[in-house]
C-alpha cells in the first residue's frame, strides 16, 4: 500500500471523458476472488456508481495512477489496505467508508452509504462534480436498484427456503466473519459459533453488533474444537476456509469454502444465491441423501418420471439393432458363434461396431443374403452357412440371429433351427428373433441369454426341486441356509457392464465363498485373450450353463435380465433377486447385504476398506456435482444405474434419452425421460454422458462428453474400466468430476 501511495497513485490522469454521470469511487482491498467483483460492479453501475480504480482486483496499472481523482474510497478488506484509504483522505481529501458486499443487508448498506456521501464536496479533485452529476438523484436511483435486486433475490431464494433454521459454525480465518454472518442471517441460517482468530477488535465489535452482546465468539479454532463445536451445538454446516475442508470431509460435516481458495463468487445479490446453492448442495449430499454415515444407508432419491412419448421420425439414431445385442451376449459364451441371418451389410456394420468397441477379434458370421435369396428362398443359404461353421470352427453353440430382412420375408428360421438340432447332436443351435424394427441392443442381448438358458440349462437330478427360500421374486428376506448345495448361484448380467466389470463382479461374489455361474461372461474381452479365434474364446462354458438348474438362487444385474431369471424360476423353481444397479454406495450396500445374507458371511475387509475410500472420495467430489445438470443418452439399464449414482452425488439428470422402450425406464431418476435419438437432445447441460457417436452432439451443445455405453471407441481403456462396486463407482465419479472441472 505504501509503495502505491509513494510511486503510483497521483502520477496519472483519467481520460478526458471519464467517468460520466454519477459517483466515482475506488474499491480498495477488493481482490476479485472467484469473480466477486464481476457480480458487484454491474449493480454499482446501475446505481450510478462508477469504479475509477480497483486496488487491486481485476485492475490495470494505469487506473491506479489516477485513483486520487475519485470522489469516494470504498474499503472492502480494511485490515489489508485501510492505511491507503486513510492516507488518501489526508492527502487528497477523499473520504472513505468500510463496506462489505456479502449478503442482501450489507449490499444495501454499501449502496446507501455511498449515496449519503454523494453531495460532499471536500475532495481536491479537479473534476467539477456538480456539473457531472447535474440533476442526477443518486439516492432515488440507489433505492430503485435495491428494491429491484431484492425482489429478484427473494424470488430466487424461495428455492432455498429449506435453509431457514439451519445452524452454522463460521470461521473464515480472516477479518470478514462479520460480513458473512450477515449473509448467513439473510438466508435464515443461525450462526452458533464464530471463530475469531486473526480478527481485530473492531471486527469482533461488528460481530457483536450483529449477533448481540452474547455473540458466540470462539478463539480456539483448532480442528478438535471445531469438531466439538459442530457436534455440541448441533450445527448443520461448517462455513470456513479451505484448510478445514478435510476436517469436514473426514468427519462427515457439510462444508462450504469461503476463503480466498474458493472457486465460487459469493459477493453481491447473485453471490448470495451462489452461497445458498453451495450450502444447500452440501447439506443435501451429507444429510438429505444420508450416504456418508458409517452404517448402510437407506435413503431414497426423487421419484423417477414417466417417459415422454416417442417421436415418429428418427434423426441421428442412438438405437442399435437387436442382433448387435444378441451377438454381444454370445461373445460371453465359450466356443459360441453367432450367425446373423440377413444381408451382408447387417453383419458388416455389427462386426465393425462390436470390434471397434471391444478392440478384440469378434466371432460373427452372416448368411449374406442377396436379391435371389430373398426372392427364391434363403433356407438353403442358412443351412450351408451353419453346416460350414460346424465343419470348420466346431463351435459348442451356434446362435442364429434373425434380421429385419429375414423376419419381414417370413423365413421359418425356427423350423430350420429345429431341423439342425436333429441332425447335429453335438452342437447346441439356438434361434433368437432379433428384427431391427423393434427393441434394441438391450432387448436383443436379453433374448439371446433367455434362448441359451431355454436350450442349454437343465436340472441334474431326476426331478425338479421346489425351493423354499426367503427370496420371493425381487423382494423379501434371505435365508443363510439357502445355498447349502455347494453355495452355487446363477448371475445373469446385463449388457451395460464392461469386461472389467465382469471380473470385478466375480471377485466380489467369490469373496463370500459363493460359486457363481455368470451368464454371459464378457470378462475375456478385456484384452487377456491370446491369439485369434473364429469362435468366442473365454466366457461361460456350455457345461456350466447346463448346471444352472441346480443353483440355489439367481441374481439378475439389470432389469432387462428379469426375463431370463423368470425362465430359470419357471423351469427349475429357482427364486431370483434383481439389482437394477451395482454402482453407487446405496445400491452396493444392498448388494453386499444380499451376498452376506445368502452366504452367512460378513463383508470381506477389503470391501469395507473400499467402502470407506468411496465415501471419502464422494465427499471430496460432491462440490463439483452439486447443482450440475446432466444429460444421459444410453441404454435403459445403464441409464438407471448412472442416474442413481449421479443422484447420490447431488447432480440432476435433466434429460435422459433412451433408444427404445423398456420396463426399466420407469426407474430412471431424471426430470425428463425421452425415447429418442441424438437429435432429440437440446437444452443447457453441464455434462453429456453417452457413447462415442455423441461427440458431435456434445460439440453442438458446447458441453464435455463422458463416454459410456456402446460403442465407445474414441477413448482408450474402456474395456479395462471398472464402473461397478465401491472401487468402480469411485473411479467413475472421479472421471466425471474431471470432465466437469
Amino acid at each position: 500500500g505504501e509503495v502505491l501511495l509513494d510511486y503510483v497513485i497521483g502520477t496519472g490522469e483519467p481520460p478526458p471523458d471519464y467517468p460520466g454521470e454519477g459517483l466515482s469511487i475506488n474499491l480498495i482491498g477488493e481482490y476479485n476472488i472467484a469473480g466477486d467483483l464481476w457480480l458487484v460492479e454491474p449493480v454499482l453501475r446501475e446505481a450510478g456508481i462508477r469504479i475509477m480504480s480497483r486496488i487491486t482486483g481485476d485492475a490495470t496499472f494505469e487506473e491506479i495512477t489516477y485513483a486520487h481523482r475519485a470522489d469516494l474510497n470504498m474499503v472492502v478488506c480494511s485490515r489489508a489496505l485501510v492505511n491507503v484509504a486513510g492516507e488518501m483522505e489526508r492527502k487528497y481529501g477523499i473520504p472513505y467508508v468500510e463496506v462489505s458486499f456479502f449478503g442482501k443487508t450489507e449490499m444495501a448498506k454499501a449502496l446507501r452509504g455511498a449515496g449519503k456521501l454523494f453531495g460532499r464536496s471536500n475532495s481536491s479533485s479537479s473534476f467539477n462534480r456538480s456539473s457531472r452529476w447535474g440533476d442526477f438523484d443518486m439516492g432515488q436511483k440507489i433505492d430503485e436498484v435495491i428494491e429491484r435486486e431484492e425482489t429478484k433475490l427473494d424470488e430466487k431464494l424461495k428455492k432455498y427456503a429449506h435453509l431457514r433454521g439451519k445452524r452454522a459454525v463460521l470461521y473464515t480465518g480472516g477479518v470478514k466473519s462479520w460480513s458473512l454472518i450477515s449473509a448467513l442471517l439473510d438466508l435464515g441460517i443461525e450462526v452458533v459459533a464464530v471463530g475469531t482468530r486473526k480478527s481485530t477488535f473492531e471486527d469482533e465489535e461488528k460481530m457483536k453488533a450483529i449477533l448481540g452482546a452474547d455473540a458466540p465468539l470462539i478463539e480456539d479454532v483448532t480442528p478438535i474444537n471445531l469438531k466439538k463445536l459442530m457436534k455440541e451445538r448441533g450445527a448443520d454446516i461448517l462455513v470456513a476456509g479451505g484448510r478445514n475442508l478435510y476436517l469436514a470431509m473426514k468427519e462427515g460435516f457439510p462444508f462450504v469454502d469461503v476463503n480466498q481458495e474458493r472457486h465460487t463468487a459469493y459477493a453481491g445479490y447473485d453471490g448470495l444465491i451462489n452461497l445458498a446453492e453451495q450450502i444447500s448442495n452440501s447439506i443435501r449430499f451429507f444429510n438429505g441423501n444420508e450416504i456418508c454415515g458409517s452404517g448402510i444407508s437407506r435413503q431414497t432419491v426423487s421419484d423417477p418420471l414417466k417417459p415422454k412419448p416417442d417421436r415418429d421420425v428418427m434423426i441421428n439414431p442412438l438405437k442399435h439393432s437387436q442382433s448387435i445385442g444378441a451377438a454381444i451376449a454370445l461373445q460371453g459364451i465359450d466356443r459360441a458363434l453367432p450367425v446373423i441371418h440377413g444381408a451382408q451389410g447387417c453383419n458388416f456394420l455389427a462386426k465393425v461396431l462390436i470390434t471397434k468397441h471391444f478392440r478384440e477379434p469378434i466371432a460373427l458370421l452372416s448368411t449374406k443374403l442377396f436379391t435371389e435369396d430373398v426372392v427364391m428362398g434363403s433356407d438353403e443359404t442358412l443351412t450351408k452357412v451353419v453346416q460350414g461353421a460346424i465343419e470348420k470352427q466346431q463351435p459348442d453353440l451356434i446362435g442364429v440371429l434373425t434380421s429385419g430382412l429375414s423376419e419381414i420375408k417370413g423365413d421359418d428360421v425356427a423350423g430350420a433351427v429345429k431341423e439342425f438340432r436333429s441332425q447335429e447332436a453335438g452342437v447346441r443351435i439356438i434361434n433368437v428373433s432379433t428384427p431391427d424394427y423393434e427393441g434394441g441392443l438391450e432387448t436383443g442381448y436379453a433374448k439371446a441369454v433367455e434362448a441359451v438358458i431355454e436350450s442349454v440349462a437343465r436340472n441334474q437330478e431326476s426331478e425338479v426341486r421346489s425351493r423354499k427360500s426367503g427370496v420371493e421374486g425381487t423382494t423379501g428376506s434371505l435365508d443363510s441356509g439357502l445355498l447349502s448345495r455347494d453355495s452355487k448361484i446363477n448371475v445373469l448380467v446385463g449388457s451395460h457392464l464392461s469386461p472389467a466389470d465382469f471380473t470385478e463382479l466375480r471377485e466380489m461374489i467369490e469373496s463370500f465363498g459363493l460359486k457363481p455361474v455368470i451368464l454371459p461372461d464378457l470378462s475375456a474381452l478385456d484384452g487377456s485373450r491370446q491369439g485369434f479365434s473364429a469362435i468366442a474364446s473365454g466366457g461361460t462354458k456350455t457345461g456350466e450353463i447346463e448346471t444352472m438348474g441346480d443353483s440355489g438362487l439367481t441374481i439378475a444385474i439389470g432389469l432387462s435380465m428379469e426375463g431370463p431369471a423368470m425362465v430359470l424360476k419357471e423351469r427349475f423353481g429357482i427364486e431370483y433377486r434383481i439389482f437394477e444397479s451395482v454402482s453407487g454406495l446405496r445400491d452396493m450396500d444392498a448388494f453386499m447385504e444380499t451376498l452376506s445374507a445368502i452366504s452367512g458371511r460378513r463383508m470381506p475387509r477389503r470391501y469395507e476398506r473400499q467402502r470407506r475410500v468411496l465415501i471419502d472420495g464422494m465427499r471430496d467430489a460432491h462440490f463439483y456435482f452439486g447443482g450440475k445438470g446432466v444429460c444421459t443418452a444410453l441404454e435403459p439399464d445403464l441409464s438407471v444405474q448412472l442416474s442413481r449414482v449421479l443422484g447420490e452425488m447431488g447432480a440432476e439428470v435433466d434429460l435422459s434419452v433412451v433408444p427404445s422402450r423398456a420396463a426399466s425406464i420407469d426407474g430412471i431418476y431424471a426430470k425428463d425421460v425421452l425415447v429418442g435419438d441424438f437429435f432429440s437432445i437440446d437444452g443447457e447441460f453441464d455434462l453429456l454422458i453417452s457413447n462415442s457417436h455423441a461427440e458431435d452432439t456434445a460439440k453442438r451443445l458446447g458441453v464435455p462428453l463422458y463416454q459410456m455405453g456402446f460403442p465407445v471407441y474414441k477413448v482408450l481403456g474402456n474395456n479395462s474400466r471398472v464402473t461397478i462396486g465401491y472401487r468402480g463407482t469411485l473411479m467413475m465419479i472421479n472421471e466425471m468430476a474431471n470432465s466437469l472441472l
